[in-house]
């Protein structure tokens, strides 16, 4: 008779990767990106990043319920965090720009908010 797996992993994987002060981080570089190199007022930056972060609580509120009662944890709650601000500030602005051109302007922004 073979042994049974160990439950390791899963004790794991339902533990959240991201604590609050490095998300707060992520997405401040996120909005820098957007007034440093998309050009948004700092107040419509803030605004596009509130409105992003607010659906994903919103999402993660949504099916945490369901999650709880199948004993899973959503796979989306800590993947956007692995993401760079700067795709992600991209995305928002609907321009995509070349990372290589601006690259020592960006690790500045990384770096004052703590993700460098």
């Amino acid at each position: 008779m073979m042994p049974k797996p160990a439950k390791a992993l899963e004790t794991a994987s339902n533990k959240p990767m991201i604590g609050a002060n490095l998300a707060a981080e992520f997405w401040a570089a996120v909005e820098d990106c957007l007034v440093s190199f998309h050009r948004f007022s700092r107040n419509d930056a803030a605004g596009k990043v509130t409105e992003v972060w607010r659906r994903l609580a919103n999402l993660e509120s949504a099916t945490s319920s369901a999650e709880t009662a199948q004993g899973i944890q959503n796979p989306f709650q800590d993947m956007i965090y692995h993401a760079e601000p700067w795709y992600l500030a991209c995305n928002l602005a609907n321009q995509e720009k070349d990372l290589s051109q601006y690259r020592i302007q960006y690790e500045q922004i990384l770096k004052q908010n703590h993700l460098a």
